[in-house]
């Protein structure tokens, strides 16, 4: 019985395989407009990345996807992390003012969250319109609520000063520290577990930049390795590079591709593309596209009629020349029927005569190589 309901619920009309094909292209190369630090994406597919400009820089700006670059809030004390409520409002975190300004889509001052020491990372809480950020004065993370209360759901080691902040498709908050560059999730008891550390090789600048999440990945920056590194949260330590090699400012294919201090990352919704800053490259914003190209391999079976009372129609097409092997089991997995037969330019048929069969379920399930699909019948008189 076990073995029939395993049948009875596979059900499967297509396999494929898939080859990535990712293209590095400069979407921003200003002498004017330096975006150097964190990235962020408003809803309408607008970015906006702050000028840090080694504590000195004061502006976040606003680029369209046309590539119309704009000076969206200024006067501020080196703006470091970014992120969006629901609404589309911009929340940009001041490091040097110890302060979290709320801003509308006009950039229009709302609210000011005095929070204190120096924040810098910033990413909107899971299903909430609060604001989880970190501290560089205290290697906390926090929860700003949207009444203005802050929370510290962690503070201290194995924090050092924390930046880096994103979340998985189903809520767990990964926190990196920009020394030591260690990646950890943090969960709603204010407990770290560790994820990975992100090597560097004793380069100018050791530091991990800021993270973000697609596709079932963490994405991380590391500075003087001019490297983007992709990170699995699901095993230990389990880390690779994923984009970069010598400074440089090299475009096209990710294996060829070169980076110069990367930065802010920020992934769009659907997680196809991938946005870096640059910290000492002046203006430039990387965009990687993952394309995905599909190569679907057609393997499909068709049955008829269905319920049936004498005559089974069977057909099919498979993605090669062979044969195909079919089983009919019945109603406790009893296999009572089995047959091979010889493709033809890679389509097949069958008429099987169930004229005196008993009346009730029965699973129709076709062999190829290593691909198997099931389709279940009724059998009536």
């Amino acid at each position: 019985m076990r073995f029939f309901y395993i049948l009875l619920f596979t059900m499967i009309s297509t396999f494929g395989y898939s080859q990535h094909k990712h293209k590095v292209t400069t979407i921003l190369d200003s002498p004017t407009v330096d975006i150097d630090d964190a990235l962020a994406l408003d809803s309408k597919g607008n970015l906006y990345g702050s000028n840090f400009g080694n504590y000195a820089g004061n502006t976040v700006y606003k680029v369209t996807p046309t590539g119309e670059v704009s000076a969206f809030v200024t006067d501020l004390k080196a703006p470091n992390g970014l992120a969006f409520d629901s609404n589309d409002n911009l929340f940009v975190v001041e490091f040097l003012g110890g302060a979290i300004h709320k801003y509308d889509s006009n950039g229009n001052l709302l609210k000011t969250y005095e929070v204190g020491g120096y924040p810098s990372g910033l990413i909107k809480e899971f299903r909430s319109d609060n604001m989880i950020f970190t501290n560089s004065a205290d290697s906390s993370v926090n929860k700003l609520s949207q009444d203005g209360t802050v929370i510290v759901l962690h503070k201290g080691a194995p924090l050092l000063y924390p930046v880096g902040l994103a979340y998985s498709k189903s809520g767990k908050l990964f926190v990196g520290n920009y020394e030591g560059r260690e990646i950890h999730s943090l969960n709603c008891y204010g407990e770290l577990e560790y994820v990975a550390t992100v090597p560097d090789s004793g380069t100018d600048f050791p530091y991990l930049g800021f993270i973000t999440y697609a596709k079932g990945s963490i994405y991380a920056t590391v500075y003087g390795e001019h490297k983007i590194y992709k990170v699995n949260p699901r095993k230990i330590d389990d880390v690779k590079v994923y984009a970069g090699s010598i400074q440089g400012n090299t475009d096209g294919n990710i294996s060829k591709a070169t980076f110069s201090y990367p930065a802010g990352i920020i992934a769009s919704k659907s997680g196809k593309e991938l946005y870096i800053s640059e910290y000492k490259s002046t203006g430039n914003v990387r965009k990687i596209t993952r394309k995905k190209k599909k190569n679907k391999i057609k393997i499909n079976l068709k049955i008829s009629p269905n319920p049936v009372s004498e005559i089974l129609k069977i057909k099919g097409q498979v993605p090669s020349k062979g044969s195909v092997k079919i089983k009919i089991f019945n109603l406790y997995g009893r296999n009572v029927f089995e047959c091979v037969i010889a493709t033809d330019n890679k389509k097949f048929k069958k008429e099987v005569n169930l004229k005196n069969w008993s009346t009730g379920l029965y699973q129709v399930v076709m062999y190829h190589k290593q691909n198997k699909i099931s389709k279940r019948i009724i059998v009536k008189k």
